[in-house]
């Protein structure tokens, strides 16, 4: 493909949540288009954030995906569930309903067992806050606004929850914005707020979606899936063999999600080339009782590992 066939237009649901190695939408889309037609099933074994997922439904087929990462779960069920369209007043009761039920349980929620290192994060009355909402969007069930929130776990902006810290890799910038020098970065933030512009950015700018086709998300081995019916194409970017720490680079939303021991985690979802190695026939077994006869395979890999060849 080149660079002149390249949409330039990218949906901004497609930002709903960072996430570290993303497929480009438009590389996605155009595979898409070349190895399937509308109403086929695409399954996505390495879905990440579901930019495979997305860009399928956004062009009239079924989608489904699996992940072991939680949080890239999260994203990925958001972007195939957000709120329905053209019904603004029905978001803002939504957020006010919530709102009732973090106010009931705030003042439940103690940061006494929360680990240092993420307590260092925010100011506690923000983190009180935070961890209130997180509860109640999971008992809602609400991946849409989870996801949202946690986009707004940490940076450095004030339109995001945390003392000034990176994007991704979560690392507090206390030696660039000393607190005796920007005091009002180390303030109270409330969430409602800069959660419903958030959610409004995307949600305004929802693009035209098929509710009737089907979606679904399983947070399980690649190897492992059996679909109700036959794929008609497999599209995938496995994980980079040990290039990326996506559990690690995650931790924060991670453990807001309930996920404690990242290292672990980042075992299984950042493997090494050798592990890769070993385990991608069983996936290719597993895809092959899946994918129809005549179906298509598209897998984009990359050219370097987290191995180091050593020499005596």
């Amino acid at each position: 493909m080149t660079k002149a066939e390249i949409p330039l237009k990218t949906e901004r649901l497609h930002t709903v949540a960072p996430y570290i190695g993303k497929m480009r939408p438009e590389i996605a889309g155009w595979a898409i288009e070349t190895v399937s037609k509308p109403g086929d099933l695409v399954y996505d074994p390495f879905c990440g954030s579901g930019t495979v997922l997305l860009e399928a439904w956004l062009k009239g087929r079924d989608a489904v995906g699996t992940d072991l990462n939680p949080y890239a779960c999260l994203i990925s069920r958001a972007k195939l569930n957000p709120y329905m369209p053209h019904d603004v007043d029905n978001v803002h009761e939504k957020l006010d309903y919530y709102a009732t039920l973090v106010a009931k349980i705030k003042p439940t929620v103690t940061l006494d067992e929360i680990p240092e290192w993420v307590r260092e994060f925010y100011n506690p009355e923000t983190l009180v806050d935070l961890l209130a909402w997180v509860k109640v969007l999971k008992s809602c069930n609400d991946d849409f606004g989870l996801a949202c929130l946690l986009s707004l776990a940490h940076h450095q902006r004030p339109g995001f929850l945390s003392y000034p810290s990176s994007h991704t890799v979560p690392y507090l910038r206390t030696k660039k914005f000393p607190p005796s020098e920007f005091p009002e970065l180390y303030e109270y933030r409330p969430v409602l707020p800069r959660l419903e512009k958030k959610i409004l950015r995307v949600y305004n700018s929802l693009p035209s979606l098929d509710f009737s086709l089907s979606r679904n998300i399983y947070q399980q081995s690649a190897s492992s899936i059996e679909t109700e019916r036959k794929v008609d194409a497999i599209i995938t970017s496995p994980p980079y063999m040990g290039q990326l720490d996506y559990a690690r680079d995650n931790r924060l939303r991670l453990y807001l999600m309930g996920v404690e021991n990242w290292s672990a985690l980042n075992k299984e979802i950042s493997p090494s080339a050798t592990r890769f190695v070993e385990e991608f026939s069983a996936c290719l077994n597993s895809w092959r009782k899946n994918l129809r006869h005549g179906g298509k395979l598209a897998i984009f890999v990359g050219t370097t590992t987290n191995t180091t060849k050593k020499t005596t």
